[in-house]
Parts: C-alpha cells; sequence; structure tokens
C-alpha cells in the first residue's frame, strides 16, 4: 500500500472512537507498514511519566519482563520514566536511536534487547492537549538500516492521529457492538485444580490481558498462573460437570475489559483421568469490534480515501445525509458515490457491502 493510502488508513482507524487499547494491535501494524519496522509496541504512562501499561507484538519472554522490571526499569541509563521524561522535553517528539558499541556490550541491551531484535529504535512520545499519554516504540535488527530522517518524518506526520486514537476511552462490552474473533488465540494447559501446567508466550500476553487488564510494573507476567487460577478454576468445574452430565452449557467463560472481549473454553485431553491428574486445554481468544475489522479490510481492496471514508460510514449506520455533512458535499453527491462503491464491491445495499468485505469474518463469533 501506498504511504499515502497507509496514512488514510490510520487517520480512520484513529478516528473510530474504539477505545485505545482494542485499537492499538492493528493500529501498531498499520505504524510499521507505513515506517518500516520489524516490530513494534506502545506504552502507556501516567501524569508522572511511569509507565501504566505495554501492549507488544513481540512481548518479552515473562522471565525477562521480570528481570527487567526487577533490575533495570527504574535504574540509571535503562530507566524507563527518565528516558521518556527526556524525549518528551525534546521539541520533536519523535527520535532515532542505534545502540553504540557501548551500549552494545552493557547488560540491559544483551539481556532485554536482544530478546526484541531492537538494535534501530523508533521513539514517538504521544502527547494529546500537552499531556503525554504514552510512548510509540517501533524496532529494527541491527542487520537492517538506521531509521532515516523522512522515516521520522512519517511519523511525526501521524503522531496527531496516534494521540486521537489512543486518548478514545469507548464503552466496555456493549452489547449494541458486534464483535469477530481476532487472531489473537492461544491455548494453555492446566490441571483440573485450575493450576498452570504449560503456557506459551501468546497464552501468557492474553492470559495477562484478561486477568489484569494491563501489563506493566505492578502486573507484570509473573505469578500471573495464581492471579488466574479462581478463574481457570471456574472453568475447570464447569467442564467437570459437563463430562458428568449436568446441563450447564459449554465449559466458556466470557471477560470483558477496554481491550475487547476475552472468551476463554476449557476442553478435556483424555475421556477419562484420576482426579487431580486431569489435563486440561483453555483456548483464549480475544475479540474486536466488527467496525475496527471492516476498515482495516478495506485498506487492501484498492478504494479511493473517499470511498473508504463513506464505506465506514455507512458500516456504523450513517445515513446518506450524515455522511454529506460530515463530508462536507451535497447529498446526491453521496448517493452517487454509494452507487459507485456497491457496484465496485459487486454488493447491492450497505449489510451486503459490509459481508462481502469482512468475508467469512462477519459472521459473529459466538460465546
Amino acid at each position: 500500500m501506498r504511504p499515502a493510502d497507509l496514512r488514510v488508513h490510520i487517520r480512520q482507524l484513529c478516528c473510530l472512537g474504539v477505545t485505545g487499547e482494542q485499537l492499538m494491535p492493528t493500529l501498531l501494524k498499520a505504524v510499521r507498514q507505513l515506517v518500516g519496522a520489524d516490530s513494534a509496541a506502545f506504552f502507556w504512562v501516567d501524569a508522572h511519566g511511569d509507565m501504566t501499561s505495554l501492549y507488544a507484538e513481540r512481548l518479552l519472554p515473562a522471565p525477562v519482563m521480570q528481570l527487567y522490571f526487577e533490575r533495570f526499569y527504574d535504574a540509571g541509563e535503562s530507566s524507563f520514566k527518565r528516558a521518556f521524561a527526556e524525549r518528551a522535553r525534546q521539541t520533536d517528539p519523535v527520535v532515532a536511536v542505534s545502540a553504540t558499541g557501548a551500549a552494545e556490550r552493557s547488560a540491559y541491551y544483551n539481556e532485554v534487547m536482544r530478546h526484541l531484535d531492537a538494535h534501530h529504535v523508533l521513539y514517538g512520545v504521544v502527547r494529546e492537549q500537552g499531556r503525554a499519554l504514552g510512548q510509540l516504540s517501533l524496532y529494527r535488527p541491527k542487520s537492517a538500516r538506521t531509521f532515516a530522517s523522512a522515516e521520522r518524518g512519517e511519523l511525526s506526520a501521524i503522531m496527531r492521529y496516534v494521540a486521537h486514537g489512543v486518548s478514545q476511552r469507548g464503552a466496555v462490552g456493549s452489547p449494541a457492538t458486534p464483535l469477530l474473533d481476532t487472531g489473537d488465540d492461544a491455548i494453555l494447559l492446566m490441571g483440573d485444580d485450575g493450576r498452570v501446567r504449560q503456557m506459551p508466550a501468546a497464552a501468557q500476553k492474553l492470559l495477562a490481558l484478561a486477568t489484569h487488564g494491563r501489563i506493566g510494573p505492578e502486573e507484570g507476567l509473573a505469578g500471573l498462573g495464581a492471579a488466574a487460577q479462581p478463574m481457570l478454576q471456574r472453568l475447570a468445574t464447569a467442564l467437570q460437570q459437563a463430562r458428568s452430565g449436568a446441563d450447564v452449557g459449554p465449559p466458556a467463560l466470557v471477560v470483558d475489559n477496554a481491550w475487547g472481549r476475552f472468551v476463554l473454553r476449557a476442553y478435556a485431553l483424555a475421556d477419562e483421568a484420576a482426579a487431580g491428574d486431569a489435563l486440561v486445554a483453555v483456548r483464549i481468544q480475544r475479540q474486536e469490534p466488527a467496525l475496527l475489522r471492516f476498515v482495516d479490510a478495506l485498506a487492501g481492496l484498492g478504494l479511493s480515501p473517499q470511498q473508504r471514508e463513506i464505506a465506514a460510514g455507512l458500516a456504523r449506520g450513517a445515513s446518506n445525509q450524515e455522511l454529506a455533512e460530515a463530508l462536507g458535499v451535497s447529498a446526491n453527491t453521496i448517493a452517487y458515490h454509494v452507487k459507485q462503491l456497491f457496484a465496485r464491491l459487486d454488493t447491492h445495499d450497505r449489510q451486503q457491502m459490509v459481508g462481502r468485505v469482512l468475508g467469512p469474518a462477519s459472521r459473529a463469533p459466538s460465546a
């Protein structure tokens, strides 16, 4: 996709009104494509510059994350708060940094940054009405080139959109908001007592977001299994009741928070097992607003920016007159563009258009 189209796409994503947390996975992907990076992360901060939560496409392994918060987060050269404050004081909110020879020999680089393959980093301090909301970080490995001035300019140009998107605090778990499964999907293993036996990194991230609602200095991945055990025990109990023939429905739990909806389902791994020795698989899926998925899917259809604006408005339920007022054109002009849009997508009404854009994903998942 051309940079101009990606900038329009990012602006549309950030104006949907979904929570900053729900937006972040899709937004990071789009920003990474615009700037050209291997992975990206966002760090929320409070009024004092302390990290309150984070979302990373490439999350540190649990032991490394614990080491970071215990040894490096508040320490000297690696202090997050100090480094963030220094960047926030600069006139330009975007700065590029590459590790020097001395940095490559440091414990912080070797014990933390190597796990992220982050030799070149592009930082962007996100502000809304003068208040710092967080930091956007984009990473490249040592084998890649440094971030150039043109790429710093690309990030600077979209920072106002990112700030608007991050600042959104939409409704959590609104029944009026259709949800669809995302690619955030993982499996962990537990005993029938709710204690975690095996948990890969993808499951750790999802379980942490479902259990704590955030990942940060106060809610890291250490002790996650114990924190989630009451919830997992409820799942295990529901599975035992279902296997005994009780009419309790599928063994599943639904958790709604700022990140969207998390659906946890339990599956027995054996027909028979001694009490206390049964292994249970738990599948965790995150769901997101269908409108967010719709707008993300629009970006790959080769539509003009105006056609994408109109398609998104139609998906939100806006009338032709409302679209005309929002875009500053006549209702007749909107009617013409709607007709052209339907013809381009080979559809005849807005419901069919939404289904065509979303494809098989348009069928809402069951909890």
